[in-house]
């Protein structure tokens, strides 16, 4: 579960630290939460980060944006065993840096990416080859998606993981071909055996 300032503008106004505490507890431990940090000088980056941990556990990702400030901060938090995911990424150098400094996951923004005509599958691609041949516990997160394409696209080209939303992935199952399908089967299935389920048999 990732979360970033423009998610949280949407949600309305909520009280920020209990909103995700609530999503902490809908997700579980075993589940990893990205949170984001506002500041954009090292020193509050860090301060931010420590506070986004102390509330809510040492299990959460820190998501720190990818510039010289924040590859600083990247640097010492991850020395400290805290969990970074670096974010904003546009470009494989960024995505270099980020894993050299000690990043667990790089979020590539996919759609903005491709939207001021960067290859968003190409970045992909070398980073994830770069992070096999590194044999590094760094994973490609791939986010930022306005269709289905994008997002089996970015798993082809090698991401290890997607951030996708809700109603985006429900799009991508609600295809008129999916629902006849299932209606053929149905129909099929009650012209022998009636209104009967497996249960029943």
């Amino acid at each position: 579960m990732t979360s970033n300032p423009t998610i949280i503008k949407a949600e309305g106004g909520v009280d920020f630290f209990v909103h995700m505490r609530k999503i902490r507890e809908l997700i579980g431990e075993s589940r990893s939460l990205h949170v984001q940090v506002v500041s954009t000088d090292c020193t509050s980056i860090m301060a931010e980060a420590q506070k986004i941990v102390s509330l809510l556990g040492p299990s959460t990702f820190v998501k720190i944006p990818v510039t010289q400030e924040g590859l600083e901060a990247i640097r010492i938090l991850s020395k400290k065993g805290v969990n970074i995911t670096a974010t904003a990424i546009y470009t494989t150098l960024q995505g270099i840096l980020a894993m050299l400094s000690g990043a667990r996951y790089l979020a590539v923004y996919y759609n903005r990416m491709l939207n001021i005509d960067i290859d968003a599958a190409k970045v992909i691609k070398e980073l994830s080859s770069l992070l096999w041949a590194n044999s590094t516990s760094c994973q490609v997160l791939a986010a930022s998606f306005k269709n289905i394409n994008e997002i089996t696209t970015a798993y082809a080209s090698g991401a290890s993981c997607c951030t996708v939303p809700y109603s985006l992935l429900c799009t991508g199952l609600s295809m008129p071909s999916i629902t006849k399908a299932v209606h053929d089967f149905t129909t099929n299935w009650e012209e022998v055996y009636g209104k009967r389920t497996l249960l029943d048999l």
